[in-house]
């Protein structure tokens, strides 16, 4: 399927005056307006492709995964935390000033991604099932907390650590005009009413209350992971 280039998201890195269609994401793991199709992934942020042609050939040979598994569409959605791996370069999807963009790591992180609880339910006694920000479910006891954080290993399939979203926490500000800053969690503020729960950060001194959805947790004293605007 195919989107018209001017309908598709301002984060893209195309050209909106060339040709008339573009690829669009297929439904998955992150919404349709917060993600980027795998084809525009390889061949216009990485470059490794000069054509889609050149991208669906990469894709079928087996050699790009992410969060460690074989992706051969080019319309699989990558977006926020997603790990993209092409032979032996791995990259990490960070949110940026201009929108999402893929920052290098290092083979030593290529397994960890960062997973913010999006939701919790009971499904039997001692059992709860955690939704996360990237589509995915996962089982475990009642300790984990929604807006919480998981260090998770994507080859083992565990949870290494928490990161609590709480006061003094350091985290990644994925929403409004601070999108991309990390910045020091002050003090978590819980209405009683309609209004979204809110969070005071500190950016180097300045004092900013966000809705608490834009505030992802990535480490305790420091991230967790690497960030940064690095390509």
């Amino acid at each position: 399927m195919s989107l018209k280039r001017f309908a598709a998201p301002a984060f893209w890195p195309i050209e909106k005056k060339t040709k008339k269609f573009i690829v669009k994401p297929r439904p998955g793991s992150h919404r349709k307006s917060k993600c980027i199709p795998l084809g525009l992934v390889i061949r216009d942020m990485l470059k490794y492709a000069m054509t889609m042609k050149e991208a669906n050939l990469i894709l079928n040979s087996g050699s790009v995964r992410v969060d460690g598994v074989v992706r051969r569409d080019k319309g699989f959605g990558v977006g926020l935390m997603d790990v993209v791996t092409i032979g032996d370069e791995s990259y990490r999807v960070l949110p940026g000033r201009k929108g999402l963009y893929l920052s290098k790591i290092g083979k030593d992180e290529s397994n960890t991604k960062l997973l913010k609880i999006s939701d919790k339910r009971v499904i039997k006694k001692g059992k709860f099932q955690l939704s996360m920000h990237d589509g995915r479910n996962i089982v475990a006891d009642g300790t984990y907390r929604t807006n919480d954080t998981l260090v998770f290993d994507v080859a083992q399939k565990k949870i290494r650590d928490t990161i609590k979203l709480e006061k003094g926490c350091t985290s990644l500000i994925t929403g409004g005009k601070n999108i991309g800053t990390v910045a020091t969690v002050e003090e978590i503020i819980i209405t009683q009413n309609s209004m979204p729960n809110q969070v005071v950060i500190d950016i180097n001194g300045r004092k900013i209350m966000l809705p608490r959805d834009y505030v992802f947790a990535v480490g305790k004293d420091k991230p967790a992971i690497k960030i940064g605007e690095t390509r």
